[in-house]
């Protein structure tokens, strides 16, 4: 899951910066994973990260009654310095109200790190106002977007914008050849979900428009589009639908491909609020990325990504004719600049550093 990623690269970012990270984590489970009833692990540490997992009865409302008492409780009894802060997921409601609760009790400032709105969440209007509430009880925010802040935090509280992070040890791309060099085909890429919303639609027919000779459409991921990605592909051999594969085979695929792409449309309100990981495990794969300029994303990338200026159909295939008429050298160099940008500034280390700076400037007790 993307949020289990992004937090568990931040909290080795954290660890590997030198400090203490104490983690009180509910397993994501639920009946539909495991039978088992009584879910309990043992505690892990790795590094400076020790990873308490909390004992839960696998039945949906006990189970998030006992992750608040077990993360309010091991908060209480917790080793607490002078420079002791929390970072809670706002998104994981009993977790993050346990520990705000004991974080507040013990005078421990509380940090809420908003990677979605809860108003844009398909959850109940209960939920959302959980969420909510636990906003005003929040000392800062760490957020992904300017404009998110403008939402979550209208008190003006200490913040600080991170759109995201990549592992600071994203292995080098493989040695294997590239399709383009190997085979002579230029295969064009997108991985993740497949869902309408998401220009999925848009990118596969501005494919067909762009009728470049001798490329090749590989979509992986699932979603509601994908009854009729699988009958298009049928009737055109040029878009192939490669279904769902592991982490490990998705980037060795990117690091082989032309050119990837993420076609997210940019005029529904929530693109104003997010910024794709996607973009950022592209950027690093070291393979060109061609990108639709989304709200969300700083300035500071447009040099390293392609820009789709058009959404349309016909857009879409003109940015692909664009882009696939470069030699493969000039590409490259593009994609080459991009992996060290991210890897240099945007790093699981680097961002990690910034936020303990952050807390030790704006939260200091």
């Amino acid at each position: 899951m993307p949020d289990q990623k992004y937090h568990g690269l931040l909290i080795k970012g954290l660890a590997q910066n030198g400090a203490e990270v104490m983690c009180f984590s509910g397993l994501p489970i639920n009946r539909a994973v495991t039978s088992r009833k009584l879910v309990r692990e043992k505690d892990e540490r790795e590094g400076n990260a020790y990873y308490h997992y909390i004992t839960t009865i696998n039945l949906p409302v006990i189970r998030q009654l006992m992750i608040f008492f077990g993360t309010f409780f091991g908060v209480l009894r917790a080793k607490k310095d002078k420079d002791t802060y929390a970072l809670c997921d706002c998104l994981n409601i009993a977790n993050a109200y346990g520990m705000t609760l004991a974080c507040r009790a013990r005078k421990i400032p509380v940090v809420s790190i908003v990677t979605d709105l809860p108003d844009m969440e398909r959850s109940s209007g209960f939920m959302r106002k959980l969420n909510n509430k636990l906003f005003d009880k929040t000392d800062a925010f760490i957020i992904l977007t300017e404009q998110m802040n403008e939402r979550v935090n209208p008190e003006g509280k200490p913040n600080i914008v991170l759109e995201g992070h990549v592992d600071a040890e994203a292995p080098l791309p493989e040695s294997q050849t590239p399709y383009e060099l190997a085979t002579g085909k230029k295969v064009v890429m997108y991985a993740g979900s497949i869902k309408k919303i998401y220009g999925i639609a848009n990118l596969v027919e501005g494919f067909l428009r762009a009728d470049i000779p001798d490329s090749e459409l590989r979509v992986y991921g699932d979603g509601d589009y994908r009854e009729e990605l699988e009958r298009l592909s049928e009737q055109h051999p040029s878009v192939c639908y490669r279904g769902l594969k592991s982490n490990k085979e998705i980037v060795e695929e990117e690091q082989r491909a032309s050119l990837l792409v993420n076609p997210r449309p940019v005029a529904p309100e929530y693109t104003k609020y997010s910024f794709p990981s996607k973009n950022m495990e592209y950027m690093v794969s070291g393979t060109p990325i061609m990108t639709t300029k989304l709200p969300g994303m700083p300035k500071e990338y447009d040099p390293y990504v392609y820009l789709i200026e058009d959404e349309s159909f016909n857009g879409i295939a003109d940015s692909l004719q664009k882009v696939l008429t470069e030699s493969f050298e000039e590409r490259k160099e593009k994609a080459e600049k991009a992996r060290a940008f991210v890897l240099e500034h945007k790093s699981n280390l680097v961002q990690a550093a910034k936020i303990i700076k952050f807390l030790g400037t704006e939260l200091s007790v």
